[in-house]
């Protein structure tokens, strides 16, 4: 994952960069709740242009599902 997508995210949940990771969830990060779930979803969209599925928003099982697909997504565009 790359240290921007990693400092948007760490900038919703106001925390350090440094301690998300691959395997990163809800569970393991107590400052990533419903909500800012929602909000980091949304700012990778309007940051990268592009729009997630609201089956993929509520299904993504970690940070690695999440970049992943925006990694899909932003390559289709070019």
């Amino acid at each position: 994952m790359d240290q921007y997508f990693l400092s948007l995210v760490a900038d919703v949940l106001k925390i350090d960069p440094g301690c998300l990771k691959r395997e990163s969830t809800a569970e393991s990060i107590p400052e990533w709740d419903s909500i800012t779930h929602w909000t980091v979803i949304s700012r990778l969209e309007e940051v990268y242009g592009i729009e997630f599925t609201l089956d993929e928003a509520t299904e993504f099982k970690n940070l690695g599902d999440i970049y992943n697909t925006l990694l899909q997504k932003t390559t289709d565009k070019i």
